[in-house]
């Protein structure tokens, strides 16, 4: 047996459950710190952190398949499809639509049941814009599907998915081993985090489309946590992924090569966590603008607002070199003097921290 579907045992995935259990208890902890900073924030603040969290995962996942978007284009669609105020307008980038789309569509079907519809649905939204692509169909066709690496007569092949004949059957069973997954003895969070990891590990090894198997294989992984959770998620596991995406491959490589998959359940419980400290310091990040607004909104103007709001945007420390003058007048459209004298003001008055001198000052936010 080269791969895990060839067994007559597949899908008895079998696993050290003692091995995951402290990372387990480590999730609850940490997801219930995270819940009850959530109590306290307002809708709008919700909205506005849920959007955040679902950027990252659109960028990240797309990243990891070698498609790079900007942050404007997908948070636009992002907004306007989740009708925050003031976002009317989606991008014109239909790619980054697209992904924006399906973050939101995952989010939206966590009291849903799985069904193949559901799955061939996510592609059509996916890869609609894809030329070469069947969006919303499972591959067809007799030619092996094959994950390779190399140059032309010196592949290497890393993995060889099922023959699509045998998809139909194999679909079916994938469907209702996700629907009737149950893992009663660790709770509803260690049930939620072994079937997102067991699942996303099965629809790869199934890889059922001719392209795309990773972005709809992860966010089938988010749907899962949500649907055991019962809950939409502020977590993003595919920026987790992205850190070392290198090991994800070699992880998952080695994973649908044995149903003993102790390994992988470790490895992507160390995903989860992590993903789980981004949300927690994306949480304290929107504590820290509120603050911050509620401290200076009276004090600064229109112009101002807006550069502040740019540099939010970016994250907290992300907004690379800082604000200069010459970042304000682009953001601003407006003169050197204007510029200057606005970015003195919020110095003055504390909004901004004043970095380096000369021609090279800068400006960060004082959060």
């Amino acid at each position: 047996m080269n791969y895990i579907w060839q067994s007559e045992l597949f899908p008895k995935f079998l696993f050290k459950k003692q091995e995951i259990l402290p990372m387990i208890q480590q999730f609850a902890h940490d997801m219930g710190e995270v819940n009850g900073m959530l109590v306290a924030f307002s809708h709008e603040n919700k909205q506005d952190l849920f959007a955040e969290v679902m950027l990252l995962e659109a960028l990240k996942t797309s990243e990891i398949e070698g498609e790079y978007f900007s942050r404007e284009e997908v948070m636009s669609s992002l907004k306007a499809n989740l009708g925050i105020k003031n976002y009317h307008e989606s991008s014109r980038n239909k790619k980054a639509n697209a992904i924006a789309h399906l973050m939101i569509e995952v989010q939206n079907s966590y009291q849903k049941p799985m069904t193949e519809k559901m799955l061939l649905d996510w592609h059509q939204i996916l890869m609609e814009n894809e030329k070469g692509i069947t969006a919303g169909q499972f591959r067809t066709g007799t030619e092996p599907m094959q994950v390779i690496s190399g140059n032309f007569g010196d592949f290497i092949i890393h993995y060889e998915a099922p023959p699509s004949e045998n998809l139909p059957k194999m679909i079916t069973q994938f469907i209702k081993w996700y629907n009737d997954f149950k893992e009663n003895d660790l709770g509803k969070i260690g049930e939620g985090i072994i079937l997102s990891a067991l699942a996303h590990l099965y629809f790869e090894t199934l890889h059922p489309f001719k392209d795309g198997n990773g972005r709809v294989g992860r966010a089938l992984a988010e749907k899962a946590l949500a649907e055991k959770f019962e809950t939409p998620l502020f977590i993003s596991i595919s920026k987790s992924i992205e850190k070392d995406k290198t090991r994800y491959y070699d992880e998952l490589k080695q994973a649908q090569r044995n149903l003993e998959v102790s390994n992988w359940m470790v490895y992507f419980c160390s995903i989860l966590l992590d993903a789980l400290s981004d949300s927690k310091k994306a949480v304290l990040f929107t504590v820290k603008k509120t603050a911050f607004f509620d401290k200076f909104k009276n004090q600064i103007n229109e112009r101002e607002l807006k550069a502040i709001q740019k540099m939010m945007e970016m994250g907290e420390d992300s907004f690379v070199g800082g604000m200069s003058a010459k970042k304000y007048i682009s953001i601003n459209k407006t003169s050197k003097a204007t510029a200057t004298r606005d970015l003195q003001h919020l110095s003055e008055i504390g909004a901004l921290l004043k970095m380096g001198g000369g021609r090279s000052i800068s400006y960060q936010l004082n959060l």
